[in-house]
């Protein structure tokens, strides 16, 4: 069979044009998308003679998918963990397979949810600017109170700090583990509405908490006792606004909050409110409700809520923010093409793995 496979997204995440090697009774073309679709009917256009598409940003709606516009389309490899782009009810019911890359970007976006961790609790961004664009040390002699915490508190250290671990896949875990090599203690948090999670609105945070048999903590419970908060949650229904007003209330004033996470996890209005009302230490976020987004004087109607901040309002909430670069590493890039790589050669061969659907 001869495919024609369209890479929708290779201005994103380039792919040798040899890189396949496919069966002896399989060929194929490979076209290469290098500049990002501009609308719904440009993405239409490009892909409506593929057999296969790859994907990883461009969304893939009911009407990209649908018989009229791809009517030759077998297979949808996303080369990337995350499928939300995809309509998968639409492939689904056209018996088109879907295929990811899981785990590919673990190492990279632990690395870069430590490295927002430091920054947030050293307030590198506040003491950077503090440097560049003020005279705050040379007049005053000294300015680390400016790393205090909301509740007027020294900065912890890691062997001060209990971290909570919401989501527990495969980046969750290399998070807890470079954690526990910091010294800090670690808490895997129990499903939200879990049965475990029955603890009284009244309980304070302790050294010693409630655990599972299976050795998780009630989520509740985690967002008491944390001083510092990673989301590495898959996007779905259950976790959609997951932390929202209610979740914020129950966490320290010392509590840095890390969202490695995917879109729509946290309530970003409810965000804004908890970092102006100063319930929360701070909040580090690679991911937003819109994306691409405008930020500052480049915020637009229509972008994230957060972004809408001015830069000093930003520092002075303790709120970091980085364009989704969280996966981005060259070991990533490998994983994803040796991956992507292995899903079409073996979806030709008759094997499958790596099914969303």
């Amino acid at each position: 069979m001869h495919h024609k496979i369209v890479a929708l997204d290779a201005w994103h995440v380039p792919i040798p044009l040899d890189l396949l090697k496919l069966p002896a009774s399989h060929s194929y073309d490979l076209k290469l998308c290098e500049t990002k679709s501009a609308s719904n009917e440009e993405i239409h256009d490009r892909v409506k003679d593929a057999t296969i598409i790859a994907v990883t940003l461009t969304p893939l709606d009911s009407s990209t998918l649908s018989a009229a516009v791809t009517p030759n389309l077998r297979l949808v490899v996303a080369i990337a963990s995350g499928t939300d782009g995809i309509d998968k009810q639409q492939c689904k019911e056209r018996g088109i397979r879907v295929l990811n890359v899981p785990n590919a970007n673990t190492d990279s976006v632990a690395n870069h949810a430590m490295a927002m961790y430091f920054a947030c609790r050293r307030r590198l961004l506040t003491m950077h600017h503090i440097m560049f664009r003020t005279d705050e040390w040379r007049r005053r002699g000294t300015v680390a109170n400016m790393m205090h915490s909301r509740d007027h508190g020294l900065p912890l250290s890691c062997q001060e700090e209990v971290v909570g671990i919401i989501g527990y896949g495969a980046i969750g875990q290399r998070v807890a583990q470079k954690c526990r090599g910091l010294g800090m203690t670690v808490l895997l948090a129990s499903r939200k509405g879990a049965a475990s999670d029955a603890v009284p609105a009244a309980t304070e945070p302790t050294s010693i908490g409630t655990e599972t048999p299976n050795g998780r903590t009630p989520f509740t419970e985690v967002l008491r006792r944390s001083s510092v908060i990673v989301l590495c949650l898959p996007r779905n229904l259950e976790t959609l606004n997951m932390i929202s007003d209610d979740e914020f209330r129950m966490m320290s004033q010392k509590t840095i909050v890390i969202n490695i996470t995917r879109r729509g996890i946290i309530d970003e209005h409810a965000l804004l409110r908890a970092l102006k009302g100063g319930l929360i230490d701070g909040c580090a976020t690679d991911v937003f409700l819109k994306e691409p987004s405008g930020a500052g004087d480049y915020w637009k109607e229509g972008d994230s809520p957060i972004l809408r901040l001015s830069e000093a309002e930003a520092d002075e909430m303790n709120l970091l923010v980085t364009p989704h670069v969280a996966w981005y590493a060259s070991a990533t890039i490998e994983n994803y093409l040796r991956t992507f790589k292995q899903n079409v050669e073996d979806w030709c061969s008759g094997k499958l793995s790596n099914i969303i659907v």
